[in-house]
């Protein structure tokens, strides 16, 4: 979900790191990723930029980018959403189906 490598790198800086056991292993967290209760749908942008999370309690979706870890924005419901789907290549165009 997004590059592997920072942009910033040059090709043969990048080629080394593939190999280097402590950068391959690193863990890099996303800000503000946590839920009340539970979270029950992820979704992915088709371009591999935004990641979608729905959840309950109340019910919302935050959506999230990922090139800078962080959450772009969030959303509250009135009622829990039962399916979401990513219609645009970016985070643009969402549909939800809620379960009232």
């Amino acid at each position: 979900a997004g590059k592997t490598l920072p942009e910033w790198l040059k090709q043969k800086n990048a080629k080394a790191l593939r190999n280097d056991e402590e950068y391959r292993s690193r863990i890099e967290l996303l800000q503000d990723l946590d839920f009340p209760i539970t979270s029950q749908r992820i979704r992915i942008s088709p371009d591999g930029e935004f990641m979608a999370i729905a959840g309950n309690y109340p019910p919302m979706v935050r959506v999230y980018e990922l090139s800078e870890m962080s959450m772009k924005f969030e959303r509250r419901f009135d009622c829990d959403i039962a399916e979401m789907e990513i219609l645009s290549p970016d985070y643009s165009k969402m549909v939800f189906l809620h379960q009232d």
